[in-house]
């Protein structure tokens, strides 16, 4: 399988709309997804795996510091090393001192993924999500601790 991360472009706010109605119980709108592309502050990148859609993240930067908002791989491509690379390509092309992010306390697979890149968590946030209800992590991870 190959695997192309790029960074996005307004020409791919469908190919991210689709990866995100697949993945999250709540999907932004695809008018959402083009307007944080257009803001200079936010980050996306987007996987295709054999020139198709197959995950993406996002991230908004301000003052040295990362907040992951996203990161959503499909289904059938999971396990294969996507998210991985999409968070590893987003740090080296944003170089950010730290970075922190929010994951569902149930969502094990995603919780072993940020942790074996450096992620600490550092606190639940009580009843975060909705659609099912359920706490979130708080996660960080100080780039600076890497070098």
């Amino acid at each position: 399988m190959n695997i192309k991360i790029i960074k996005d472009a307004q020409e791919n706010t469908a190919d991210i709309f689709l990866i995100e109605q697949a993945c999250f119980s709540t999907p932004w709108t695809e008018q959402s997804i083009n307007d944080s592309i257009g803001s200079d502050s936010n980050y996306f990148n987007v996987a295709y795996a054999d020139g198709k859609p197959a995950g993406y993240m996002s991230m908004m930067l301000a003052a040295g510091e990362g907040d992951i908002m996203r990161v959503a791989v499909l289904p059938e491509y999971r396990r294969l090393g996507i998210g991985r690379a999409l968070l590893e390509e987003c740090f080296s092309s944003n170089n950010p001192d730290v970075v922190f992010l929010d994951v569902r306390e149930n969502n094990i697979p995603a919780i072993r993924l940020y942790e074996s890149l450096g992620f600490k968590s550092v606190g639940l946030r009580k009843n975060y999500y909705t659609n099912p209800t359920e706490n979130a992590v708080i996660m960080t991870y100080n780039l600076k601790d890497k070098l």
